[in-house]
């Protein structure tokens, strides 16, 4: 059986309401486990978002398993006004492992590694040098002293 994640945002960006809690609120208001025709994962399968501080980041995650009835509550939580939910549209394997990359993160995959470039060569110069008659270069060009 195949499951759907609806991402619910707006929620308080505190510590106070726990998962539980938050969970509760929204099986209570969008009738999650009431309604036959949404197949809800359950209590306990809702992933809320915190920070290192445990503040709530201000969305969570909901599971159900049919793409129907989660789209019956994003109907329902966007017709609310208070929060805005969508379907969750989870990276695979392969998008996080190419998108990690190492590093600080800000790193662009489009542009091209700079290390591999090769070397730049001598300047190239409009002018000719000339070999003055005492044996010294000018740069004179055609001038001569």
């Amino acid at each position: 059986m195949s499951w759907t994640q609806v991402y619910v945002m707006g929620l308080s960006r505190s510590v106070d309401p726990s998962d539980e809690d938050i969970e509760a609120m929204l099986d209570e208001r969008y009738s999650l486990s009431k309604d036959a025709n949404i197949v809800w994962a359950g209590p306990g399968t809702t992933l809320i978002k915190r920070d290192d501080k445990g503040n709530c980041r201000g969305f969570a995650f909901l599971t159900f398993y049919s793409s129907d009835g989660a789209a019956i509550v994003i109907d329902r939580i966007n017709d609310g006004g208070l929060l805005q939910a969508e379907l969750s549209d989870p990276k695979s394997a392969k998008e996080k492992k190419k998108n990690s990359g190492g590093g600080s993160g800000t790193r662009n995959n489009d542009l091209p590694d700079l290390r591999l470039k090769r070397q730049r060569g001598q300047p190239v110069r409009k002018h000719p040098v000339i070999t003055s008659s005492n044996g010294k270069k000018t740069n004179l060009g055609s001038k001569t002293k």
